[in-house]
């Protein structure tokens, strides 16, 4: 209370009793007597409705714009995971896991890319003999391209 009112107001220090209620009432109670502290001064009251006021009006605006909301445990929200694959590096296995794509298409990709070289960009999948426009549309969101590492040694 003491630290709240001298932040707000300094002159309120002197306002304050420098005991705390818990030492008065032990006091008084050893020596038989019954003391009742006054309620707080209109100005100590005013601080106090101030900082709470404050302090629900951060509260409030952090709870409205806070970004992180809470997960329900019991249903917890799907979770989506992106399959991208390298058009580069990828196995027939994989490179046939593509909409459009069969085991045969794969080797060409396969024969494609060790004749010509890595693909420098995912367009350059139609000089692949079978893949147009169209399969290279329904394959663009699951390929890409990550240019070779060469280390020197």
């Amino acid at each position: 209370m003491l630290i709240v009112a001298c932040w707000i107001e300094p002159k309120l220090q002197s306002e304050v009793p420098m005991k705390s209620s818990f030492d008065t009432t032990r006091s008084s109670l050893a020596q038989g007597r019954q003391t009742h502290e006054p309620p707080p001064s209109p100005q100590q009251q005013h601080a106090l409705m101030t900082l709470t006021v404050i302090g629900l009006a951060t509260l409030t605006i952090w709870l409205t714009f806070s970004r992180q909301r809470l997960v329900d445990f019991f249903h917890p929200p799907e979770r989506i995971i992106r399959f991208s694959l390298d058009i580069n590096s990828a196995p027939p296995t994989e490179l046939s896991l593509l909409p459009g794509i069969g085991p045969t298409m794969a080797s060409r990709i396969i024969e494609t890319r060790q004749q010509r070289g890595p693909f420098k960009s995912v367009d350059d999948i139609t000089h692949v003999p079978g893949i147009g426009k169209i399969t290279l549309q329904e394959m663009r969101p699951f390929i890409r391209t990550i240019p070779e590492h060469h280390t020197e040694k």
